[in-house]
């Protein structure tokens, strides 16, 4: 499946370049944590970095970062993916902030991607 890429980019066809739908996926997850909440007054769901920021990284488990992930997803109109997991990475520098995100896609094997803010 292919979807428009991020960042976005414009091919030798004067179209936008397009890449692997998960792939842009996770793009798009990334954009979402470094994105303010009050950037876009209509879409605040979609500005998710107020919500990585506050992560406590003493837990491992951050369920709290799946589900607005999930919920920017169904506002989307992402039917196809949701986050099955989103965790604190084990092995990060002191004071990374990164995160591992495990996305469930129809039909296909768990994608594990990561995201740092």
């Amino acid at each position: 499946m292919q979807a428009i890429g991020l960042p976005l980019r414009v091919d030798r066809n004067g179209q936008l370049g397009r890449a692997d739908a998960v792939d842009a996926l996770l793009q798009l997850v990334r954009a979402m944590a470094g994105t303010t909440a009050d950037v876009w007054p209509h879409a605040p769901w979609f500005g998710l970095y107020e919500h990585f920021a506050g992560a406590n990284l003493g837990l491992e488990d951050q369920q709290g970062l799946a589900d607005a992930l999930n919920l920017a997803f169904v506002k989307l109109g992402v039917t196809w993916a949701e986050v099955h997991a989103v965790k604190t990475a084990s092995r990060r520098a002191l004071g990374e902030r990164r995160f591992d995100i495990t996305i469930l896609v129809e039909g296909e094997e768990p994608v594990h991607g990561q995201v740092t803010t």
